[in-house]
């Protein structure tokens, strides 16, 4: 999946025996990254997502970021990318986890693809193995871009809360009987 959401332009087919059958097609043109979002997330998601486009100091960062009614119990749908290449850095997630502090509850997790461009020479991708991890140079610039940027997105939304959810949460109090 991170392969994939970082490479929007290639098809992914993934099968065999032991897993179901995954395809993803590739995308092309302006609304690439978001087709391959929605292939990847879904569409819930898609339709619940921001978009995200801010530049500080020479250091882009894009992608989509959901509203924050629109959360998980878990980080995995949590995506990062640094020039192309996907990251589990928990210096990124915990400014994810900041920006969305002040509108979601701690036990819940924000669900993001975001997309960091940066000058090779301010980042060290040599800090793991896996290459999954990452140390920039300006540590505290690409926190505050990931944290102003995704706060500037959500305060620009307004009040706006997820599309999705409400059905199966109100199926659920149904179900249940109160007691009187």
């Amino acid at each position: 999946k991170r392969l994939a959401l970082a490479h929007p332009d290639i098809r992914f087919s993934i099968n065999g025996s032991d897993r179901s059958a995954l395809d993803y097609g590739a995308a092309a043109g302006e609304d690439a990254l978001l087709s391959r979002v929605t292939q990847i997330m879904g569409k819930d998601f898609s339709d619940n997502a921001v978009p995200i486009d801010a530049i500080r100091e020479n250091v882009r960062l894009t992608g989509f970021a959901a509203v924050p009614t629109f959360n998980r119990a878990n980080t995995l749908s949590q995506f990062f990318f640094v020039n192309g290449r996907p990251v589990r850095d928990r210096q990124l997630l915990g400014a994810l986890r900041a920006a969305y502090a002040d509108f979601q509850s701690r036990h819940r997790h924000p669900v993001a693809a975001l997309f960091i461009e940066i000058d090779p020479h301010q980042v060290d991708v040599n800090v793991h193995p896996t290459k999954a991890d990452v140390r920039f140079k300006d540590a505290a610039l690409v926190r505050g871009l990931i944290i102003g940027a995704l706060r500037e997105a959500m305060a620009s939304t307004g009040h706006r809360s997820a599309t999705t959810g409400g059905a199966e949460a109100l199926a659920l109090l149904a179900r249940r009987p109160f007691d009187q």
